[in-house]
């Protein structure tokens, strides 16, 4: 039996639940295609507003968006539902969480964060360590591989040292695609006092998660990659039940109890779940698309989306090894260690990124220096667009196509 035919043709009839652009499109771990369905959604919303107004948030059950939508996030990251809030931005959630949870110690107070972890996580943690009076220069531990690609088994978790007390950690390494091993990270920081905070923007979605199982004590992501809720759509954050009452650390009116929120009391009474971690009045437009996202999970399964995710991104390495002898893949080949993106390296890897968009509508992405990413997504792509993508790649290179696009850098790579 051809190992590509029933769980992938199981996922086929959802192809068509999604809007394509022309070509190949492997960039959903960049931004996630729109579902069909979240065009209505939205025409939906702007309906409601305009025939309801403010009462809409009643009549329209606005108030109450963010709960159900997170009804239906918390089995992708095996949580219950009041342990997470589908809320603000990927980093407005780290600045809350740290906000929230970091509290130095004069022998604790270095926050460990991994080299390739995405920049604004970055941003954030020096920002929070100059806010409690440290010093970047020597409290922000920054960590890499030996081999300067990936992490052997057990070694980032050696990394996590005593003077260390919060470890800021991505579920899925954006530039390699290395899915790092959370429960090994989880019991290395509990045996040393860390506080774990795991980003899990390049996984959620496409990994299944168990927080509960994996005893994840927080953790934020965004939703506009693999749960293709749209543009700079709303984020979401999980905190473990064991840490509700902690007062939020930036208080927004919305994070009040919603028995007490329109009572507008002059002190702040907080959910005392991690609805309590909310800020602002939510941002509907921006959150109306993931549903229709997550009804397509919730039909597909994220077991399911995991087992063909694994099937194209394998078929997708086996077919550069065998065909692009001269380009490196990055990812690791091992299932437990592969989110879902196939990272290679190649010298001109900008400019062969841009011939394959440009020339063959194979939409990846290049990440300098040196990387190109494709992400063959479970729910709208084929083994046939990962043949298609090697093949333009194998014509790229042999005609030195790439040559032929100047120096200049695109604004968006």
């Amino acid at each position: 039996m051809n190992l590509y035919t029933d769980p992938i043709q199981e996922l086929a009839g959802f192809h068509d639940e999604f809007a394509k652009p022309e070509g190949v499109y492997f960039a959903g771990n960049s931004l996630g295609l729109m579902p069909r369905a979240a065009e209505s959604a939205v025409k939906g919303l702007i309906e409601e507003w305009k025939h309801y107004g403010v009462e809409a948030w009643m009549d329209c059950h606005w108030l109450d968006l963010a709960e159900r939508l997170s009804l239906a996030v918390a089995p992708l990251v095996g949580a219950d539902p009041d342990e997470l809030i589908v809320t603000g931005t990927t980093t407005v959630n780290l600045h809350q969480l740290l906000a929230s949870f970091y509290r130095p110690r004069a022998n604790k107070r270095k926050i460990l964060i991994e080299y390739h972890a995405f920049p604004s996580d970055r941003y954030a943690v020096a920002s929070h360590l100059r806010l409690r009076g440290g010093d970047p220069g020597s409290d922000l531990m920054v960590v890499w591989p030996r081999d300067g690609q990936t992490f052997s088994p057990g070694e980032l978790a050696e990394k996590l040292s005593t003077d260390v007390a919060v470890a800021v950690v991505p579920s899925v390494i954006f530039t390699t695609g290395q899915l790092l091993p959370i429960a090994e990270l989880v019991e290395a920081a509990e045996q040393k006092e860390i506080l774990l905070i795991l980003d899990c923007s390049h996984s959620i979605g496409c990994v299944p998660h168990d927080f509960h199982h994996n005893r994840v004590p927080l953790a934020f992501w965004c939703s506009y990659k693999y749960l293709n809720a749209g543009p700079g759509a709303v984020g979401g954050l999980f905190c473990q039940r064991e840490r509700f009452g902690s007062a939020p650390g930036l208080a927004g009116w919305w994070g009040n109890h919603s028995s007490t929120r329109f009572d507008m009391p002059f002190e702040m009474q907080p959910a005392g779940t991690a609805s309590g971690f909310q800020i602002s009045t939510p941002n509907l437009l921006s959150m109306v698309p993931l549903g229709p996202s997550l009804e397509i999970f919730q039909r597909a399964t994220i077991s399911k989306v995991r087992s063909v995710s694994l099937m194209l991104t394998d078929l997708f390495i086996r077919r550069a090894q065998e065909a692009l002898p001269e380009i490196e893949v990055v990812t690791p080949s091992e299932p437990d260690q592969r989110g879902g993106q196939v990272t290679l390296r190649h010298a001109e890897a900008r400019r062969i990124s841009t011939v394959l968009r440009r020339r063959h509508r194979i939409i990846g992405d290049f990440r300098a220096p040196d990387l190109l990413r494709f992400a063959p997504v479970a729910l709208y792509n084929s083994p046939d667009e990962v043949d298609r993508a090697i093949a333009a790649l194998r014509k790229t290179l042999d005609l030195s196509e790439y040559l032929e696009i100047s120096g200049t850098k695109e604004s968006v790579t």
